[in-house]
Protein backbone atom coordinates (compact mmCIF):
# COMPACT_ATOMS: atom_id res chain seq x y z
CA UNK A 1 0.00 0.00 0.00
CA UNK A 2 2.99 2.31 0.31
CA UNK A 3 3.19 2.28 -3.45
CA UNK A 4 0.02 4.23 -4.23
CA UNK A 5 -1.91 5.01 -1.06
CA UNK A 6 -0.02 7.95 0.48
CA UNK A 7 0.63 9.77 -2.80
CA UNK A 8 -2.97 9.42 -3.96
CA UNK A 9 -4.26 10.64 -0.60
CA UNK A 10 -1.94 13.64 -0.53
CA UNK A 11 -2.80 14.46 -4.16
CA UNK A 12 -6.51 14.51 -3.23
CA UNK A 13 -5.76 16.83 -0.30
CA UNK A 14 -3.65 19.01 -2.60
CA UNK A 15 -6.45 19.26 -5.17
CA UNK A 16 -8.91 20.20 -2.42
CA UNK A 17 -6.67 22.91 -0.92
CA UNK A 18 -5.95 24.28 -4.39
CA UNK A 19 -9.69 24.67 -4.97
CA UNK A 20 -10.30 26.20 -1.53
CA UNK A 21 -7.23 28.41 -1.09
CA UNK A 22 -5.86 28.88 -4.60
CA UNK A 23 -2.69 27.64 -6.23
CA UNK A 24 -0.34 30.18 -4.63
CA UNK A 25 -1.55 30.29 -1.03
CA UNK A 26 0.67 29.49 1.95
CA UNK A 27 -1.53 26.49 2.82
CA UNK A 28 -1.19 25.11 -0.70
CA UNK A 29 2.58 25.53 -0.48
CA UNK A 30 2.66 23.49 2.74
CA UNK A 31 0.49 20.74 1.25
CA UNK A 32 2.75 20.66 -1.81
CA UNK A 33 5.71 19.86 0.47
CA UNK A 34 3.88 16.88 1.94
CA UNK A 35 2.72 15.82 -1.53
CA UNK A 36 6.28 15.75 -2.87
CA UNK A 37 7.46 13.75 0.16
CA UNK A 38 4.71 11.16 -0.34
CA UNK A 39 5.46 11.08 -4.06
CA UNK A 40 9.07 10.19 -3.24
CA UNK A 41 7.83 7.51 -0.83
CA UNK A 42 5.58 6.13 -3.59
CA UNK A 43 8.46 5.80 -6.04
CA UNK A 44 10.78 4.19 -3.49
CA UNK A 45 8.00 1.72 -2.61
CA UNK A 46 7.38 1.01 -6.31
CA UNK A 47 11.01 0.09 -6.91
CA UNK A 48 11.08 -1.99 -3.71
CA UNK A 49 8.00 -3.81 -5.03
CA UNK A 50 9.73 -4.47 -8.37
CA UNK A 51 12.88 -5.76 -6.65
CA UNK A 52 11.05 -7.95 -4.14
CA UNK A 53 8.72 -9.33 -6.84
CA UNK A 54 11.66 -10.18 -9.07
CA UNK A 55 13.45 -11.87 -6.17
CA UNK A 56 10.35 -13.90 -5.20
CA UNK A 57 9.69 -15.00 -8.80
CA UNK A 58 13.32 -16.04 -9.15
CA UNK A 59 13.31 -17.95 -5.83
CA UNK A 60 10.16 -19.89 -6.66
CA UNK A 61 10.96 -20.38 -10.35
CA UNK A 62 7.85 -18.69 -11.74
CA UNK A 63 9.44 -16.53 -14.45
CA UNK A 64 8.09 -18.67 -17.29
CA UNK A 65 4.59 -19.30 -15.98
CA UNK A 66 1.84 -17.79 -18.20
CA UNK A 67 0.17 -15.81 -15.43
CA UNK A 68 3.45 -14.16 -14.38
CA UNK A 69 4.37 -13.42 -17.99
CA UNK A 70 1.04 -11.60 -18.39
CA UNK A 71 1.59 -9.75 -15.14
CA UNK A 72 5.06 -8.67 -16.25
CA UNK A 73 3.72 -7.41 -19.60
CA UNK A 74 1.12 -5.29 -17.79
CA UNK A 75 3.79 -3.88 -15.48
CA UNK A 76 6.32 -3.25 -18.25
CA UNK A 77 3.90 -1.81 -20.83
CA UNK A 78 1.52 0.20 -18.62
CA UNK A 79 2.68 0.72 -15.04
CA UNK A 80 6.41 1.28 -15.53
CA UNK A 81 6.08 3.95 -18.27
CA UNK A 82 3.53 5.85 -16.17
CA UNK A 83 5.79 5.67 -13.13
CA UNK A 84 8.83 6.84 -15.11
CA UNK A 85 6.90 9.86 -16.41
CA UNK A 86 5.54 10.47 -12.91
CA UNK A 87 9.05 10.45 -11.47
CA UNK A 88 10.29 12.88 -14.11
CA UNK A 89 7.29 15.20 -13.89
CA UNK A 90 6.51 14.98 -10.17
CA UNK A 91 9.85 14.55 -8.47
CA UNK A 92 11.82 16.86 -10.74
CA UNK A 93 9.82 19.16 -12.95
CA UNK A 94 6.73 19.98 -10.88
CA UNK A 95 8.70 20.11 -7.64
CA UNK A 96 11.22 22.53 -9.13
CA UNK A 97 8.46 24.72 -10.58
CA UNK A 98 6.53 24.82 -7.30
CA UNK A 99 9.69 25.68 -5.37
CA UNK A 100 10.38 28.56 -7.79
CA UNK A 101 6.86 29.86 -7.34
CA UNK A 102 7.07 29.53 -3.53
CA UNK A 103 10.12 31.79 -3.55
CA UNK A 104 8.08 34.44 -5.36
CA UNK A 105 9.48 33.89 -8.85
CA UNK A 106 6.99 34.31 -11.69
CA UNK A 107 6.49 31.20 -13.80
CA UNK A 108 6.86 31.08 -17.55
CA UNK A 109 3.95 29.97 -19.71
CA UNK A 110 5.77 26.70 -20.33
CA UNK A 111 6.15 26.05 -16.59
CA UNK A 112 2.46 26.79 -15.99
CA UNK A 113 1.54 24.43 -18.84
CA UNK A 114 3.76 21.67 -17.47
CA UNK A 115 2.26 22.00 -14.00
CA UNK A 116 -1.24 21.94 -15.49
CA UNK A 117 -0.40 18.90 -17.62
CA UNK A 118 0.96 17.04 -14.59
CA UNK A 119 -2.00 17.74 -12.32
CA UNK A 120 -4.71 17.36 -14.96
CA UNK A 121 -4.04 15.47 -18.20
CA UNK A 122 -1.34 13.12 -16.94
CA UNK A 123 -3.10 12.40 -13.64
CA UNK A 124 -6.41 11.72 -15.41
CA UNK A 125 -4.65 9.30 -17.77
CA UNK A 126 -2.98 7.55 -14.83
CA UNK A 127 -6.29 7.34 -12.95
CA UNK A 128 -7.88 5.80 -16.03
CA UNK A 129 -5.15 3.22 -16.65
CA UNK A 130 -3.90 2.29 -13.18
CA UNK A 131 -7.01 0.91 -11.38
CA UNK A 132 -8.02 -1.72 -13.96
CA UNK A 133 -4.39 -2.65 -14.59
CA UNK A 134 -3.72 -3.08 -10.88
CA UNK A 135 -6.89 -5.18 -10.53
CA UNK A 136 -5.72 -7.47 -13.34
CA UNK A 137 -2.27 -7.71 -11.77
CA UNK A 138 -3.76 -8.54 -8.36
CA UNK A 139 -6.08 -11.13 -9.91
CA UNK A 140 -3.12 -12.76 -11.68
CA UNK A 141 -1.05 -12.75 -8.49
CA UNK A 142 -3.79 -14.31 -6.37
CA UNK A 143 -5.35 -16.75 -8.84
CA UNK A 144 -2.14 -17.78 -10.62
CA UNK A 145 -4.37 -18.23 -13.70
CA UNK A 146 -3.68 -16.43 -16.99
CA UNK A 147 -6.28 -13.95 -18.25
CA UNK A 148 -6.17 -15.27 -21.84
Amino acid sequence: MLWLGPALGSWLVLRYIQQQQGETSHATSLVYRVFFLTLTLEHIAFFALLISGTFMAYQVGWFYTPWLQQKLWLVLLLILPLEIVDIWLGNWQAKRIVELRSRGNPLTTRQEQLLHFYHHSFTKLALLIMPPTILFIMWLAVSKQPIW
